[in-house]
């Protein structure tokens, strides 16, 4: 790994660096001034690699710092916390004057295109910083969150989109200046500096920020009040020095972000017309006792529905026609958003129903009801936080809870079904059912609508509430692709055979693909395998192995048995399942290599797009197979976990 570090921060200095951001900007707001100090306290800017060195470069040295470029990465790598992602090169600064230490910066570069297939896995590793940008701004795969270009309310000034899915990312981490250094653009050009350092190193980056202040900046014995107008105060200092970089808000998270392309359209926005949430009343009055205890029942577990029903009505007697939308708690919540926060499905179609333009509130965040619940559950769905690092949970899911499906029905005033009730054979010929027994039983749709609610389906076609078309389709191809790719090889002599298709035979067990050497019988049923998943796809059944299983004998008796002969002998449909899951992973344009978008880009855009699209662990998971992942799972003893 080569680490370029630029103003090295020798390790003495490391408390400098307990929290995220910290400005030199003006505590009126006004431009930071590219000050220039004289020639006594010229501040020189350090520019080396390597953390260990404390040396102090001239204006000459500082334009030339070749000097360092005999050590070896090795070397580097002794003194670099971060060498062993091979993805992350850190890029801290300093200033100093008269040999005094007076600023500080920690950034680091971030090689995106190198951990895309396991971005949230990876992200979450090195630093809180890292892993709250990842987790915060970005979806697994490291593409900016819909919701922060394409809601009403959290695209903000709208400013930034898919551009963001590509290029490097420079995260600022922390940046100090002392207390009698600021207001001297000392910090300004550290983090030009840095730009400079990075534009040489990537022609494509966009820079980010969380901007905030540092908690030893918090000086005095105030009161709560006092420490918190304080915060604010420093937090929004930050906040107007970075803008005066340059720097822009992403929808309306907390972070900020920059790009050198001037045509890009958050160059064009004044730091004035940048995104900033409303200001909520400092003197907000409290709530009446009567609300701010209905606000505490729906947040209590245990609490029934109908006790929550009974104190909304004694806190709002006689409001039959008016909602009651002036009482909200910090966060702007209404009582229709505690009540899906609590999951209390009745108090919810009871609220609807009495007040039904409660679910067009939006709180503070933007979110109505509705939305708070699934970005709600779309946490829970992701990730497991106990500390540091984030847990990644997406290949692990398994449906939301019966009180989640009940909640998000009640909030679209929807019907749904009792799973509970089904079989799993039930659910499959309900999933697989043709358009005419549809619209005979109507039962069916609610079923179907039930599944999708409890998988996150999000495009209203998810065979069995989870394989959502663009995924059928992946697999299908694959299906049909693999049988032809085994079939044009099948004279080759048994060795040659299993050898030209180790991928494909990865997931049997070792004796049955030794096996395969000498048994052509079975080789044609491995083969044959794959046509037997295929058709049950095209019958849009959910290839789990009752399923393929149930395809296979429904077909005109094959001779020879060379399927029957396979499975006889130790091969499942397991192993060739989940090596079509497998490939269509990683032939996908996001989770691998972007083979199967180049083949069938022209079909794959005509189908809807589905959150469950590229879930190929969750949907093999649920299809009974192994959870393929681009992650490996292990446990303390390097054993590989299946989920």
């Amino acid at each position: 790994m080569s680490v370029s570090q630029l103003f090295v921060v020798p390790p003495q200095q490391s408390n400098f660096l307990s929290h995220r951001v910290q400005s030199d900007e003006t505590a009126d707001g006004g431009e930071v001034v590219d000050y220039t100090l004289g020639d006594e306290e010229l501040a020189y800017l350090c520019a080396a690699v390597g953390d260990t060195f404390g040396h102090t470069l001239g204006d000459e040295e500082l334009l030339n710092n070749d000097m360092y470029e005999d050590f070896s990465d090795s070397e580097l790598s002794r003194n670099d916390e971060f060498a062993h992602w091979h993805w992350l090169e850190q890029i801290d600064g300093d200033a100093s004057v008269g040999g005094n230490l007076v600023a500080v910066c920690d950034a680091k570069l971030i090689r995106r295109a190198h951990i895309r297939r396991t971005f949230w896995s990876e992200m979450a590793e090195p630093s809180e910083e890292t892993s709250d940008l990842g987790f915060e701004l970005f979806d697994r795969y490291g593409r900016l969150s819909r919701e922060h270009y394409d809601h009403k309310i959290g695209k903000g000034s709208g400013a930034w989109g898919e551009e963001l899915n590509h290029g490097d990312m420079l995260l600022f981490e922390s940046l100090h200046v002392e207390r009698s250094r600021r207001h001297q653009g000392i910090g300004t050009k550290i983090v030009n500096a840095i730009l400079d350092k990075v534009r040489a190193k990537s022609d494509n980056f966009f820079a980010f920020v969380g901007p905030g202040y540092l908690t030893r900046d918090m000086v005095g014995e105030g009161d709560r009040k006092e420490y918190s107008e304080m915060a604010e105060e420093l937090s929004t200092i930050s906040l107007r020095f970075w803008r005066s970089l340059g720097f822009r808000r992403v929808g309306t998270s907390s972070w900020l972000a920059f790009t050198d392309n001037d045509s890009h359209p958050s160059r064009r926005l004044t730091a004035g017309e940048d995104w900033d949430p409303l200001e909520q009343s400092k003197e907000k009055e409290p709530l009446p006792e009567a609300i701010q205890t209905v606000f505490n029942t729906l947040s209590y577990p245990s609490a029934s529905d109908a006790e929550c029903v009974r104190q909304i009505q004694e806190a709002f007697p006689g409001e039959e026609g008016a909602a009651p939308h002036s009482y909200t708690d910090k966060d702007g919540n209404t009582i229709l958003h505690s009540a899906a926060d609590g999951r209390k499905a009745e108090t919810i179609a009871w609220l609807r129903a009495k007040h039904p333009s409660l679910t067009d509130v939006r709180n503070a965040w933007g979110h109505t009801p509705l939305e708070a619940l699934q970005s709600s559950l779309e946490k829970h769905r992701t990730r497991r936080r106990a500390g540091m690092p984030i847990s990644v949970a997406l290949d692990r899911f398994e449906g939301f809870s019966q009180p989640d499906i009940a909640s998000l029905a009640a909030l679209t005033g929807t019907e749904i079904f009792d799973l509970t009730k089904l079989s799993d054979q039930d659910i499959s010929a309900v999933s697989s059912a043709a358009d005419d027994a549809v619209s005979r039983v109507p039962k069916i749709t609610t079923i179907r609508h039930t599944l999708r609610l409890k998988y996150g389906c999000t495009c209203g076609e998810c065979i069995g509430g989870f394989l959502s078309p663009r995924m059928h389709f992946a697999l299908l191809c694959q299906a049909e692709h693999r049988h032809d790719l085994l079939t044009a090889d099948l004279d080759a002599k048994g060795p040659a055979w299993v050898a030209s298709h180790g991928l494909e035979l990865d997931h049997l067990a070792l004796p049955v693909r030794e096996n395969l050497n000498t048994n052509k019988s079975m080789r044609q049923g491995f083969t044959r395998m794959c046509g037997h998943i295929a058709r049950c796809l095209r019958e849009k059944r959910v290839p789990d192995e009752e399923a393929v299983l149930e395809s296979f004998r429904n077909q005109r008796s094959e001779w020879p048995p060379v399927t029957k002969n396979y499975l006889q002998r130790g091969g499942t449909v397991a192993a060739v399942a989940t090596m079509l899951f497998d490939r269509a992973m990683r032939w996908d344009e996001w989770a691998g290599d972007g083979i199967h978008l180049d083949a069938h880009g022209g079909h794959v855009k005509t189908l809807p797009v589905c959150r469950n699209d590229r879930e190929f662990g969750f949907v093999s998971g649920m299809c009974g197979y192994k959870r393929v992942s681009m992650i490996q799972h292990v446990d303390m003893f390097g054993r590989e976990r299946v989920y």
